[in-house]
């Protein structure tokens, strides 16, 4: 009797591991979907996501501040990633009022819908 209920309970968690993995996989398969519909790659997508939390936490980063982080990438790796997300009108470069050299990356309409459809996708998978 033992046996089978070890068995049943055994195969309950190895379903409810199987149901986690798909959603994760479901999940994985929507979001690059989204990043393929706004022509974001993987190193783009993580820079995006920092400026864009930062954003949201009230912080706006600069040009400097991505380029330093060179656990991304390096600074010219950075640097080309920025410009094409300022081409891809997910960001902007706008000066500092206070000092026009030092310039601020805030993420844009576009940059925010793109992040609504991710959000989206974790109430979904739920």
């Amino acid at each position: 009797m033992g046996l089978r209920k070890s068995s049943i309970t055994t195969t309950t968690c190895e379903d409810k591991n199987m149901d986690i993995l798909a959603n994760y996989f479901e999940f994985a398969s929507s979001r690059d979907k989204i990043h393929a519909k706004y022509k974001v790659n993987h190193r783009e997508c993580i820079i995006l996501r920092i400026i864009a939390s930062a954003f949201h936490e009230g912080h706006k980063l600069t040009v400097s501040d991505v380029i330093q982080m060179k656990s991304i990438a390096s600074p010219a790796t950075s640097h080309a990633a920025l410009k094409s997300l300022i081409e891809k009108k997910l960001i902007e470069n706008k000066p500092c009022p206070k000092d026009a050299r030092v310039r601020r990356l805030i993420p844009t309409e576009k940059a925010i819908k793109l992040y609504k459809e991710l959000g989206m996708l974790l109430i979904k998978t739920k």
